[in-house]
């Protein structure tokens, strides 16, 4: 499930990418239990960088703790969607407004052939991969604006919603509006148009909030299934 680690780079930076992308990406499924003894044996490295990896997943929301010591895939909820939700359309609106005064033809660049991998994942129906370059999407939409804070709390928020996307299994049937969306926020921000680029976001956002209400209990099944493994 997961792959060994090696140095140089932190193990414990690694480590929280590697357990991060497995949540995200729904190999640890919702209310499954992280024991550091056996995240270890998987990655190869000891426990002491997978209890640091865990308590930065733990601030993020990925991960709950309980007694502050066993680790377990944070669940998802409902109301945990609707908020988050909710705070994406807020944060990411802003964002695509105020990015427009910092916006270059280099960005624009960027962004488009992000859509050009993406467009391929979708025809390899490749769904990790979809879910990776739209977190990079918006997150470098947020990261343009300069302001750090606003791009740390969009990024911990789509971490947990793309990690109910890939649970909710409506990809394959969203994922292609999803994209011509994504486009039409991209043209705003190149006529750098700030008004439309935040009617385009908002747009997307809400059709998003659609798409994922046609499952929304795909996840509390998933995590219901894994409780009663438990």
């Amino acid at each position: 499930m997961l792959e060994k680690l090696s140095q140089p780079e932190s193990l414990a930076d690694r480590a929280y990418l590697e357990i991060k992308q497995a949540i995200i990406q729904g190999k640890f499924m919702p209310g499954e239990l992280l024991p550091e003894e056996a995240v270890a044996s998987m990655l190869g490295i000891s426990r002491t960088p997978i209890r640091k990896a865990v308590a930065k997943l733990h601030y993020e929301g990925l991960v709950e703790l309980e007694n502050g010591k066993v680790a377990r895939v944070a669940r998802i909820t409902e109301k945990d969607l609707q908020h988050f939700m909710s705070l994406r359309q807020h944060l990411e609106t802003f964002a695509a407004e105020q990015a427009v005064p910092y916006v270059t033809e280099s960005f624009i660049h960027q962004l488009q052939q992000l859509m050009v991998a993406q467009k391929q994942a979708i025809a390899d129906a490749n769904w990790d991969q979809f879910i990776d370059i739209d977190f990079r999407f918006h997150q470098a939409i947020a990261v343009i604006t300069e302001n750090q804070k606003l791009a740390e709390f969009i990024g911990q928020i789509n971490n947990n919603l793309h990690r109910y996307l890939t649970l909710s299994g409506t990809l394959s049937q969203s994922a292609h509006e999803a994209y011509e969306e994504h486009l039409v926020i991209i043209d705003s921000l190149q006529r750098r148009d700030a008004a439309k680029a935040k009617e385009a976001m908002f747009n997307h956002l809400q059709h998003v909030h659609f798409r994922s209400l046609l499952k929304t209990d795909a996840s509390e099944n998933a995590t219901d299934k894994q409780d009663a493994k438990s």
